[in-house]
């Protein structure tokens, strides 16, 4: 998730007021021609993402918020609020970005190499100070962040990322999968601004891209979901209450 930064109203409005009106100009779902007009979607849905972050930091309580761990549960909660339902707008009118089913052989498959990558990256990591401040907060808060970064952040980012904006450059460039799979990894990671050490980032990237070859050889949104619930899992149990004990 990006980083909560100051924003001014105006721009805040002027996203908000672009994104109603694509979603309300009776977009051609039905046809592949328009190109500019699906890309418009994907972006914008891009966008909106961003302007949610950039809008908590307007919240009276922001503050408050973040001493209490509760930041990164709010914004997870905010997010997915408004990117499931564009999914289901979207799958309702179009049906290249399906989520699919776990089919047993991917699953196994892509799991052990998220596994392995996982194992080698306890190589290299630096632990990072936002998880160990949120080991640090009452067990209730750590709860709230467990769930919400194991139940919804998977399901809306991999709708956001491995679905809209991959899609998004896999239209103007289906032959260049590498470069739209790199490209969506790199913004991925960018956008994971609470992570501050190169090492997460390079971590985040190669994550993106099992993630986005997942998303390629499955066809679906099913097997980078469960993916990503699994990473989100081995990652933060041991962070945060091990860290704590």
């Amino acid at each position: 998730m990006a980083s909560a930064i100051i924003a001014d109203d105006s721009t805040v409005i002027f996203t908000i007021d672009i994104i109603q009106k694509i979603l309300n100009s009776g977009l051609p779902m039905n046809t592949h021609s328009d190109k500019i007009t699906l890309t418009a979607f994907y972006l914008g849905s891009f966008v909106i993402y961003y302007v949610i972050t950039l809008m908590i930091t307007l919240f009276p309580d922001f503050l408050a918020l973040r001493t209490s761990g509760l930041l990164v549960p709010v914004i997870c909660l905010l997010e997915f609020a408004v990117i499931y339902p564009l999914y289901r707008f979207y799958c309702q009118r179009r049906d290249d970005i399906p989520f699919g089913q776990l089919l047993l052989v991917p699953t196994l498959l892509f799991t052990a190499a998220l596994l392995i990558l996982m194992v080698a990256e306890t190589q290299y990591l630096v632990p990072e100070v936002w998880l160990s401040e949120q080991a640090n907060q009452p067990r209730n808060s750590q709860l709230i962040l467990l769930i919400t970064a194991v139940c919804l952040a998977p399901v809306f980012e991999e709708i956001l990322f491995r679905g809209f904006l991959l899609q998004a450059f896999l239209l103007w460039a289906p032959e260049s999968r590498l470069a739209c799979t790199l490209l969506t990894s790199l913004l991925f990671a960018a956008m994971h601004t609470q992570y501050i050490h190169w090492q997460s980032i390079v971590a985040l990237t190669l994550f993106s891209l099992l993630l986005c070859w997942a998303r390629i050889k499955s066809k679906g949104l099913a097997l980078p979901v469960f993916l990503h619930t699994l990473n989100n899992l081995i990652a933060l149990v041991p962070a945060l209450y091990l860290s704590a004990a």
